[in-house]
């Protein structure tokens, strides 16, 4: 579900800035924290279906700041007892386009459908002046 009233819960939460925004490296980077944060944030053992997602989005919402936007800002991961939430900031307030499958020869343009497979909920958070937060929350089975 599409929903743009997303953000920081009460819980435990940790903020990530790459030293270059800009270049690819940023997603594998951002995977790379993201997985090594969740234990801290989670109350138990994540499990290998929750670190696969993780991964997968990740990569997904890196890449569409790489590509759409100029680049990644910082990553928020912040933890409630349901949720775990990530939210991927860049500078340019440009909203995101709307869901739609590609055609099928296309080898690009299934993120934003993977995202909306995946998450529990997800959606934009425009920052007037300083750009947008591209969020999603994923469910945490209890």
């Amino acid at each position: 579900m599409h929903d743009e009233d997303g953000g920081k819960a009460a819980g435990r939460s940790v903020r990530w800035r790459p030293r270059n925004g800009r270049d690819v490296s940023v997603a594998s980077a951002a995977r790379e924290w993201v997985l090594g944060v969740l234990p801290r944030l989670l109350a138990r053992p994540a499990t290998p279906r929750l670190c696969a997602n993780v991964e997968l989005l990740v990569s997904e919402l890196t890449a569409n700041a790489l590509l759409h936007a100029d680049g990644v800002g910082y990553i928020d991961v912040y933890c409630t007892d349901r949720v775990l939430g990530i939210s991927v900031h860049d500078d340019v307030p440009a909203p995101v386009v709307a869901v739609q499958a590609p055609a099928p020869d296309v080898d690009h343009g299934r993120g934003l459908l993977l995202i909306e497979a995946l998450a529990a909920r997800w959606g934009v958070r425009d920052h007037p002046d300083d750009g947008k937060d591209v969020w999603l929350e994923l469910a945490l089975d209890r």
